[in-house]
């Protein structure tokens, strides 16, 4: 289901084995955006960004309250600032407003493309009705990992994962940056071969680096991180084959550094399979050729997570490719119509079913949230009715971001959740 309300939030909720699951869009509150006139020209003041944060939050509370999200929820967001600056004022008015929630948050230096001041995608999990289990909600380091426990599943969040020593150039930051992932999953008993899903936003993501490009670069620091990790090794279904990596999204940010959000899985029941999408008209990314990186992108096009009666699934960065070539260059209309066709193509229930998960019925409809990267803001309007058209009732957050190749103008990714 889907639900509006006047404050600048669109949420939808569904159930997910016992728990409940919750996907919620935010922006601050249209009556609190400040004007040229009372900054004088010179952009949001530190008063103004207070002002808007408070608005977000307070309408963000009123939905958990109301859709009885309480304390012993595990949240998970993706903060996007037009100013990274102002990174510890929003984590400061987060505190305030939800003093004992607990959460993993991940704050990314790229605007939101209604030119608010921050944009908040909020993935929130708590039990389901009376009768169900509560679920088990712990945070080892508040506000940047949790861990969280329903179904005899157990769920590890980190987010805001950045390097934690002075190296310099794309390579090493990622690299420093992955290996300080892999040391937060070890601390709480999880391994790199449970990741199901990645965020990694990369500074400049197209630029050169020396004689070659930063998404590169990042491919190869991935690349070399992942070598010889088992992924998923007990929970896929039997007989698969394919590659097998984590579902991901690399796309660009306003700074020059690498940030990353991550999710890890692990069950203690043997009806659970996690298995990668791979979209049968794409060339799988692992699988591309050298012209496109040396080292190819190690994710999956999508990851799919099921127990008998549900089924969840990541749906990686996701643009206007068939095969392994880029469609449609300096079209925004088409190459958002054929992304959201891959996407359509990707969770299908015969695809999921080829996949080794049977019994599921998926489209477009059982999209829960969306986000929609636009690389330039003067074709925001063509890409939004497109997908205004196509994603009906689901909250939907679109920011400006580089994508990672010159001629792609959006991406789209999204969280699916099918119940049979």
């Amino acid at each position: 289901m889907r639900k509006i309300i006047e404050h600048g939030v669109s949420y939808s909720v569904v159930p997910f084995g016992t728990s409940r699951q919750m996907f919620l869009v935010a922006e601050p509150e249209e009556n609190y955006l400040c004007s040229e006139d009372n900054t004088q020209g010179h952009g949001e003041t530190t008063s103004d960004w207070s002002r808007q944060i408070h608005s977000l939050f307070k309408s963000c509370q009123t939905v958990l309250h109301r859709e009885h999200f309480g304390e012993n929820t595990a949240l998970m967001g993706h903060f996007f600032l037009a100013d990274i600056g102002k990174k510890e004022l929003v984590r400061q008015i987060f505190s305030e407003f939800f003093p004992k929630y607990s959460c993993a948050f991940t704050f990314i230096p790229q605007p939101p493309a209604s030119g608010v001041v921050a944009g908040l995608e909020l993935w929130a999990i708590t039990g389901g009705n009376s009768k169900s289990i509560p679920i088990s909600v712990e945070s080892p380091q508040p506000g940047f990992v949790i861990t969280t426990e329903f179904d005899d599943l157990r769920w590890f969040f980190i987010g805001d994962v950045r390097p934690d020593h002075l190296s310099i150039g794309a390579y090493e930051r990622s690299l420093a940056a992955f290996q300080r992932l892999g040391r937060q999953l070890e601390q709480n008993g999880f391994c790199l071969g449970q990741i199901v899903r990645t965020w990694i936003y990369q500074g400049h993501l197209v630029l050169p680096e020396g004689k070659t490009q930063r998404y590169k670069e990042l491919n190869r620091a991935r690349t070399d991180f992942f070598k010889g990790v088992e992924f998923l090794k007990d929970y896929l279904p039997l007989g698969y084959c394919g590659g097998v990596y984590p579902a991901s999204t690399g796309i660009g940010a306003d700074d020059v550094d690498v940030v990353i959000g991550a999710i890890a899985v692990s069950a203690n029941r043997k009806d659970f399979t996690a298995v990668p999408l791979e979209n049968p008209n794409q060339t799988s990314a692992f699988d591309y050729g050298a012209v496109y990186s040396p080292q190819s992108p190690k994710f999956s096009r999508a990851m799919a997570l099921a127990i008998p009666n549900s089924c969840f699934i990541f749906v990686s960065g996701t643009a206007s490719i068939t095969e392994s070539e880029s469609r449609f260059p300096e079209n925004p209309e088409k190459q958002t119509e054929q992304t959201l066709d891959n996407i359509a193509a990707l969770i299908d229930g015969k695809n999921l079913e080829k996949h080794g998960i049977s019994g599921f019925v998926s489209d477009l409809s059982h999209l829960k949230c969306a986000r929609v990267y636009v690389k330039r803001p003067n074709e925001l309007a063509i890409i939004k009715s497109v997908c205004d058209k196509r994603l009906k009732n689901i909250p939907i957050l679109y920011t400006i971001a580089d994508v990672c190749r010159p001629e792609l103008l959006v991406e789209i990714e999204g969280f699916v959740v099918v119940n049979r």
